[in-house]
Parts: C-alpha cells; sequence; structure tokens
C-alpha cells in the first residue's frame, strides 16, 4: 500500500471517529473510491443562505463536497458547497476558497472543522482580504457586529463517565 492509499485510509478513520464524536452535528452523507476519495458531508449548524433586504436568511444544515484528488495530500483537497450560502470566502459556483497555502499536515478532519467555521462566520477564518465573493465580502464588513453566527464545534461536549483521581494510580 502507497502512502497516498495510507493517508486516503487515515483520513477515514480519523473523519468517522469526529463524526461519530460529533453529537450529531456532522454526518458523512457518502462515499465514492476505495479508499475513498470524494465525500459528502452534512454541517448541522448556522450559516447564511442568503441576504434579502440587507438582513441574513439562515439555514441550518448545509452539505460539502470535498475531493481528494490524484496529488492529495501534496495537492489541497477542492471542496464543493451543495446547498446554498453566502459566504466571502465561497465563490459564486460554490466553490470553497481554502486559501493559497496548503500543507500535508493538515487531515481531512481539520479541513471539515474548518469548513464549518467557515459556515459559522467564525472570526478565526474568516479573510475579507481575498474574497472570493465581493458581495459577500461588503456585506459581511458592515455586520461583523452578527458573527459568529454560530458557535457549534463539531465535537460533542460529553462529561467524563467516571473521574479519575491521583489514588487510582497506587
Amino acid at each position: 500500500m502507497g502512502i497516498r492509499e495510507k493517508r486516503l485510509e487515515n483520513d477515514f478513520k480519523e473523519l468517522s471517529q469526529l463524526v461519530g464524536n460529533s453529537g450529531g452535528t456532522l454526518a458523512i452523507v457518502s462515499t465514492q473510491g476505495k479508499p475513498v476519495e470524494i465525500y459528502k458531508i452534512e454541517y448541522r449548524c448556522k450559516g447564511i443562505e442568503s441576504v434579502r433586504n440587507n438582513q441574513p436568511v439562515y439555514r441550518t444544515t448545509h452539505n460539502v463536497e470535498i475531493t481528494l484528488g490524484n496529488n492529495y495530500p501534496k495537492d489541497q483537497p477542492k471542496a464543493k458547497f451543495i446547498t446554498d450560502i453566502f459566504h466571502p470566502n465561497v465563490f459564486s459556483n460554490k466553490n470553497v476558497c481554502l486559501g493559497s497555502y496548503w500543507t500535508m499536515a493538515e487531515n481531512l478532519s481539520e479541513l471539515v472543522i474548518r469548513i464549518g467555521k467557515i459556515i459559522q462566520y467564525s472570526k478565526d477564518v474568516l479573510n475579507l482580504k481575498s474574497p472570493a465573493n465581493g458581495a459577500a465580502k461588503n456585506w459581511a464588513e458592515n455586520n461583523m457586529h452578527l458573527f459568529a453566527v454560530d458557535n457549534q464545534t463539531f465535537k460533542a461536549n460529553k462529561k467524563p463517565t467516571s473521574t479519575i483521581v491521583w489514588n487510582d494510580f497506587k
């Protein structure tokens, strides 16, 4: 098995674990390939579908297709929304602008979380300096007080079932 195939397998395992621990906020809708190279992911969080009369129209489910190309992980994945979204970092054709810098160290689970933050207008990933959608950028600059529109982490907030104390190690 080659390095790419091993990475694809590891990405699938890690993403499956993330989805399993997401408390229902993420779902793998479908996959293609063996090992998997194309994912359809459903995000269950608040995001902006469009703007009407300068007011956001929200939606709470978003679907994204992520394609891990032939040169992945050397080359960055491609991500495209299937559902409508209004965002400065998403082109009008619904392709997600992932930036010009990609590092092989970012795994698929981290990318899925980053796209979730994009949906939510999380300020730590919102890039208004190099917008993919100028109208969304202009609207966002004038409405920064609305962001983030959600604060979903896509990780379940489970309390531990037991507490370990120092005496347990004696």
